[in-house]
């Protein structure tokens, strides 16, 4: 089995790889609050950086709950081929339709198979909507 070594797990608003392989990371966030739950999160951005040997690597995304359940019902997965020149990978992973049904801290994490390379926390709050006009 080929070596992955993940460097960064990001979660963010947008995110786009340049032609020149570069990744732009927008609006980088590790809270998401909400006014109600069950909620949706309506699209997301998951950016990876690994160091990859060549070859071909199959790997996945969930989102973990505090409770420790999944909460994606359709995890990201993504095959990737690593050249022979190459010593990196890096992924954009799209991310609609987040659904979060608990508040508190999240992890995002990935795995190439059963093997976790890697994890990141990120935190559900519930807020009170402001009424308008109350101080």
């Amino acid at each position: 089995m080929a070596d992955l070594t993940l460097h960064s797990l990001l979660l963010c608003d947008y995110a786009l790889t340049a032609q020149d392989g570069k990744i732009s990371a927008i609006g980088v966030f590790s809270q998401i609050n909400v006014v109600r739950m069950p909620a949706t999160h309506g699209r997301c951005f998951i950016v990876a950086l690994l160091e990859a040997t060549p070859g071909r690597h199959d790997l996945s995304f969930q989102v973990v709950a505090p409770s420790g359940q999944p909460a994606l019902q359709q995890a990201p997965r993504l095959r990737i081929e690593v050249p022979p020149t190459a010593t990196s990978a890096n992924i954009v992973a799209d991310l609609k339709g987040m659904r979060l049904s608990e508040i508190g801290r999240h992890r995002i994490e990935m795995r190439a198979g059963d093997q976790l390379l890697g994890s990141s926390p990120f935190t559900v709050n519930l807020i009170l909507r402001q009424q308008p006009g109350n101080a």
